[in-house]
């Protein structure tokens, strides 16, 4: 199933998944300028890539006639909006490793200082950006894509508090337990896939 999905949306979204690729490496960039945006780069990047591919996907699938259509196909209707959610956590995945290879090509090639890794802020960022994809996919298939645009702004003020306070944050993340966040995030994941695989959706 994870490869069919997959495969499906390279075909169906090669040039957006492109400029999430190109954007979430742009604002790895960040590197150049402090480890202390590090969080922030974990925050955007992934979610850069989600706006594109499946954010610009559900944008696509708005119009009337295109929910009519996919409602006329003979599948099972809530697997389109878990196949966005899974596709959503493979951007947390991928948006993840971009801005570690970022980060280690400018610290450790570039300037030949140390990398930085926080395992308990990237389990802490994930989580949050777990919930804000299964809000945003909720958004879309129980009510309309207009009624997830609000959902950009919570990133946005949350991207400027850490772009703030980015080290006051990392260490504050640190004191929390890593095995208390890897049981969070395994709950949050599994969770949200079971709400997005039960949406009603209805034209």
């Amino acid at each position: 199933m994870m490869k069919e999905i997959f495969n499906k949306y390279i075909n169906l979204n090669k040039t957006n998944m492109v400029f999430g690729l190109l954007s979430a490496c742009f604002f790895g960039l960040i590197a150049f300028d402090s480890n202390k945006y590090y969080p922030v780069a974990l925050l955007m990047a992934p979610s850069l890539l989600f706006s594109f591919v499946v954010g610009k996907m559900c944008y696509e699938e708005d119009s009337k006639s295109t929910k009519e259509f996919l409602l006329s196909l003979p599948i099972v209707k809530n697997k389109i909006a878990l196949e966005k959610n899974i596709v959503g956590q493979i951007c947390i995945f991928i948006g993840f490793i971009i801005v570690h290879l970022m980060f280690f090509y400018v610290n450790v090639i570039l300037k030949n200082t140390e990398m930085i890794f926080n395992i308990e802020m990237i389990f802490l960022v994930a989580s949050f950006l777990i919930v804000y994809n299964t809000v945003y996919i909720f958004l879309n298939y129980k009510f309309d894509y207009s009624k997830t645009q609000f959902t950009s702004y919570i990133i946005v003020v949350l991207g400027l508090a850490l772009f703030k306070f980015g080290n006051d944050s990392m260490a504050l993340v640190n004191n929390l337990n890593s095995y208390i966040l890897v049981a969070v995030l395994i709950i949050l994941s599994c969770t949200s896939l079971f709400i997005t695989k039960n949406i009603k959706w209805e034209s």
